[in-house]
């Protein structure tokens, strides 16, 4: 079996699960902004050491204890996202650019992206709008379910990122981009097992 197979066969298992699952979501995005506004100010490596202290204090067990970064390329912007937590109907990453980038949001008729601003500025506009939406620090950006958006980062520009709903259904738009577009196998595959192992952990937790 190929590497297309696998990932086929693989994604339509969870998907498969995703569909079959009947999961309560164990956060909510009023608590992930929260901590994202406690850090809001501080050094992008000071910020993030702080989210993940905070992520664990109050909720023991829940999130991994090391950060593990990957490219993320969807809608021709490319950022780094660090996983923190998977499960079939909610996740919870770091994602942002040291440089700056410019993209598509993807449109998810599934699911809700919650992307909570702790250090830059990001720039929006939906079909239509004719003067951009400014996020900083300590905002909360709302992509609902079947809408999307064109963005923009600045360089220096960190959010912590929370989504509720059929969060599978998103890997069309944000995992197979970096084979599509850059035939770069490693980071297709490095995300995909690592949002699949969360995934399958947060059965047992």
């Amino acid at each position: 079996m190929n590497n297309i197979s696998r990932v086929a066969v693989l994604t339509v298992l969870v998907l498969g699960a995703a569909v079959l699952a009947g999961c309560s979501p164990k956060f909510s995005a009023e608590t992930i902004h929260g901590i994202a506004q406690e850090v809001s100010g501080l050094p992008a490596d000071d910020a993030i050491d702080a989210i993940m202290e905070k992520l664990h204090e109050r909720y023991p067990g829940q999130f991994r204890k090391e950060l593990k970064w990957h490219f993320n390329y969807a809608g021709g912007t490319l950022g780094q996202m660090a996983i923190l937590y998977a499960s079939l109907n909610e996740y919870v990453l770091i994602f942002g650019t040291p440089i700056g980038s410019e993209g598509f949001s993807g449109r998810y008729p599934a699911m809700d992206v919650y992307d909570c601003m702790f250090a830059g500025e990001m720039w929006t506009y939906t079909e239509g709008q004719t003067e951009k939406t400014v996020y900083v620090p300590g905002d909360m950006a709302v992509l609902e379910r079947g809408v999307a958006k064109g963005y923009s980062m600045a360089p220096g520009t960190w959010m912590l990122e929370y989504t509720q709903g059929a969060t599978a259904l998103s890997l069309r738009t944000g995992l197979f981009a970096p084979n599509s577009v850059l035939n770069d196998w490693q980071t297709l595959w490095g995300v995909f097992t690592d949002y699949a192992g969360l995934v399958l952990g947060s059965f047992f937790q």
